[in-house]
């Protein structure tokens, strides 16, 4: 068996680099989606009094669970 060329491009530490570009992608895509959501999320709750409990009851969650998210993603 003849050995392999050294100019291989999928070497470990080119498929490591791949690896890390990759996962800082869906880092910032899923960064974008949790923001976009709780500012969609904060606009909901203000829309009446009393629509953050609405909002998390919605969600099965507490409202301060919301509110703390909201700030959060929306500071």
């Amino acid at each position: 068996m003849t050995p392999r060329p050294d100019t291989d491009p999928s070497t470990a530490e080119d498929i490591k680099a791949a690896v890390q570009i990759a996962q800082t992608a869906r880092d910032h895509a899923v960064l974008a989606a949790e923001k976009e959501f709780w500012q969609r999320m904060g606009e909901l709750s203000k829309s009446y009094h009393g629509a953050q409990q609405d909002v998390a009851n919605a969600m099965g969650r507490k409202r301060d669970y919301v509110y703390k998210n909201v700030r959060k993603y929306t500071a």
